[in-house]
C-alpha cells in the first residue's frame, strides 16, 4: 500500500504539473494581453484544483477507510511531486527555452531596485545571473504552499464517512 501511495502520488503529480507547464508555455508563446492572462490564470487554477480534487477522491476509492488525514497526506504528496516537476521546468523555461522571459524579469527587477536606490549598494550582476535559480526555488515554495492550502481544504470533502462504531468496519 505504501509503494502504491507514492507511485500514484508521483504519477498524479506529473499530470498536475503538466497542466501548469502547458499554461505557462501558452502564456509565453502567445502574448494575448493582461485580460487574457488573467483568464488563463483562472482556468489554470480551476483546472489544477479540480484535478487535485479528482486525484484525492480517486485514491480514496481503493481504501477501506479514508480519513481527512489520509486525503490531506495524499494531496500534499501529489502537490509536492507536481511542484518539483513544475519548478524544474520553470528553470529550464526561463534559463534556456525562453530567455526573453529572463530578460524581462531582469529589467523589471533592475528598474524596481533603481527606483528605491538600492542598485548602488548591491551587486546586481550576481542577482541577475542567478535569477533562473532564484525563480525556480521561489516557484517550488510557492507551489508547495498552494498545495498545502488546497490539500487541507479539499481533504474534508474527499474523505469517506467514518464508521459510527468499531463494529461497522
Amino acid at each position: 500500500m505504501n509503494s502504491s501511495f507514492w507511485n500514484k502520488a508521483a504519477i498524479n503529480g506529473l499530470l498536475l504539473a503538466f497542466v501548469s507547464i502547458v499554461m505557462m508555455v501558452i502564456q509565453t508563446v502567445f502574448d494575448m494581453g493582461k485580460a487574457m492572462d488573467i483568464i488563463l490564470w483562472i482556468v489554470k487554477l480551476a483546472g489544477t484544483v479540480g484535478l487535485l480534487y479528482y486525484f484525492m477522491k480517486e485514491f480514496g476509492k481503493q481504501c477501506e477507510t479514508y480519513t481527512y488525514s489520509d486525503a490531506f497526506k495524499f494531496g500534499l504528496a501529489v502537490s509536492f511531486f507536481s511542484s518539483i516537476i513544475a519548478s524544474c521546468y520553470y528553470f529550464v523555461h526561463v534559463a534556456f527555452l525562453f530567455p526573453d522571459v529572463n530578460t524581462q524579469m531582469s529589467n523589471a527587477i533592475l528598474m524596481g531596485l533603481e527606483q528605491t536606490g538600492a542598485t548602488s549598494e548591491m551587486n546586481t550582476d550576481k542577482l541577475i545571473a542567478n535569477l533562473p535559480l532564484i525563480v525556480c526555488i521561489s516557484q517550488f515554495f510557492y507551489m508547495n504552499i498552494l498545495g498545502l492550502l488546497w490539500s487541507s481544504i479539499l481533504g474534508s470533502s474527499t474523505k469517506h464517512k467514518e464508521p459510527a462504531t468499531p463494529f461497522d468496519r
